[in-house]
């Protein structure tokens, strides 16, 4: 949310209504449930991951492609990640950014203030945020009623707006006055005088809109010769994002501290994919085709030759339940843990973990056939959300009760290192098998709400570093490991809260 979902102040109104209608929205869940897939298990310790047959089926139920000749970067930290976005964007002959939440604090103010000296200097920037993620306070509401117009109703924040002077192109994602939310509701009132069952049903399912979001993080850059860069990962624009790793640095806006955080730089076919995903993301919330201007910069990039890069094998995986109600990270997930080999460890950072009972089964599956799946994700006290640590306890335990094979691991929060709470999204797969990074969390807004994608990287230097920065996750300084009879003798009615909080509410975790 500022994080990885909408903030408390708009949540809080959302699911006050959501709570009203909780029995017909469970049975409506049906909806999102998605078929199942055959599964593939590998047993080439090395290669199992580039068998064909492995790679069809990910193609067929991720709707997504593999790609080689790419190079892949490992950005960890906002230290790393957003100095790398103000190099890509000195020499950018255009820059397309897509975030969750853009905030007005110290970083966002700098980076708001360097895309509008691009944007002035003739470059074409691109900016998409989510209106619902980017609103963390009454203030920010009042805020944005001050810069209202006849296509922005509801109007947008003075940082935002400041932008769009300057010559940004702003595309506002998931505002409650979209054309799409309100021509959904009109429909379904016209729905209610034809068939009132029907209308009852669509409503259930409607309500996704209110807790739907662009969660995912980009920062595409053109350059000279047709090469795209694109940046993605769990990096929003703030500065608990942008301070991730800097000791005692604390924003004078916000009050907040760095997170540790973890994004990827592409290059090549694979970051092409990224940036086709944000010309079709950018084309559905606004209905139009690209300016002018946009266009002829973009036809001019995409023509010239694009350069061969490294030898990393490289798939771009993304879902969007608002206009296509599937799930296809979660399958990827689910389908890599069924081919990793018997006895082959899986690696899982995620900032939180409420994971459907399909991820829940796919672990235990594959821990009783030898493989330690080890899962590290945020304590109470790192947590920015600590209700997710309360349920990730419940499906931990489940877990634990079916195999000794399951591991969690909890962060310790370390402010005065600029690394109070755990935002990465990665995964590994075996000791040789493929890395996951991306903005996807094991939890129901990512798997049913939320727009996300991720890199599957296929790249032995990559993996070397990727496997020494889990080492440094898992010893004492950073995570403490919780065992099962941590577990079993908290408090009843701690035990209930977290059982409660996970059956009873997880599609809304």
């Amino acid at each position: 949310m500022g994080f990885c979902k909408p903030h408390l102040f708009v949540r809080s109104a959302t699911q006050l209504f959501m709570l009203v209608v909780l029995l017909i929205l469970l049975g409506a869940c049906a909806v999102f449930t998605p078929a199942g897939t055959d599964a593939i298990r590998g047993t080439d310790i090395q290669l199992w991951h580039r068998d064909n047959a492995l790679q069809k089926l990910i193609d067929e139920k991720t709707k997504s492609y593999l790609t080689t000749d790419n190079s892949v970067r490992l950005l960890v930290n906002g230290v790393e990640g957003f100095a790398r976005r103000y190099e890509n964007m000195r020499s950018a002959r255009f820059i397309f950014v897509k975030t969750f939440l853009f905030t007005d604090d110290e970083e966002g103010r700098r980076m708001a203030t360097a895309l509008s000296e691009r944007a002035r200097a003739g470059i074409p920037v691109v900016l998409q945020y989510d209106v619902k993620g980017s609103i963390a306070s009454t203030a920010d509401v009042a805020d944005m009623l001050k810069h209202t117009s006849p296509t922005l109703p509801i109007g947008e924040k003075r940082i935002i707006h400041k932008m769009r002077e300057a010559g940004v192109t702003i595309v506002p994602t998931n505002s409650p006055s979209r054309p799409y939310e309100l021509r959904e509701w009109w429909e379904n009132i016209q729905r209610f005088f034809q068939s009132p069952i029907a209308a009852l049903k669509r409503s259930t399912e409607s309500l996704v809109l209110f807790d739907y979001c662009d969660h995912e993080k980009y920062f595409i850059t053109g350059h000279e010769g047709g090469e795209i860069r694109a940046i993605i990962g769990g990096m929003n624009i703030a500065s608990e994002y942008a301070w991730g790793g800097i000791t005692g640095r604390k924003d004078t806006v916000t009050g907040k501290v760095g997170w540790h955080d973890v994004d990827v730089e592409v290059r090549g076919p694979a970051a092409y994919a990224a940036f086709r995903e944000f010309l079709s993301d950018m084309k559905m919330h606004t209905g139009r085709e690209l300016p002018t201007r946009l266009a002829e910069t973009v036809k001019k990039i995409t023509k010239a030759s694009k350069s061969k890069f490294e030898r990393a094998r490289v798939r771009f995986v993304v879902h969007h339940p608002l206009s296509e109600r599937k799930r296809y990270v979660e399958d990827l997930y689910r389908i890599l843990m069924q081919a990793t080999p018997p006895g082959e460890p899986i690696f899982i950072a995620t900032a939180y973990f409420a994971p459907s009972k399909r991820i829940r089964d796919a672990i235990i599956e594959h821990a009783k056939l030898g493989g330690i799946v080890t899962v590290l994700t945020n304590s109470l006290e790192s947590n920015n959300h600590p209700i997710l640590t309360i349920a990730a306890h419940y499906a931990a335990l489940e877990i634990m009760k079916n195999t000794e094979n399951f591991h969690l691991y909890e962060w310790k929060p370390r402010a005065e290192k600029g690394e109070q709470t755990m935002h990465q999204k990665l995964a590994s797969f075996g000791r040789f098998g493929p890395v996951i990074v991306g903005s996807f969390n094991l939890d129901a807004q990512s798997a049913v709400h939320n727009t996300e994608s991720v890199y599957l990287i296929d790249e032995p230097s990559f993996r070397e570093r990727f496997d020494q920065l889990t080492e440094r996750y898992l010893s004492q300084e950073y995570s403490k490991r919780i065992f099962r009879e941590d577990l079993e003798t908290e408090p009843i009615l701690k035990r209930i809260h977290s059982f409660l909080t996970h059956e009873l509410a997880w599609y809304w975790l």
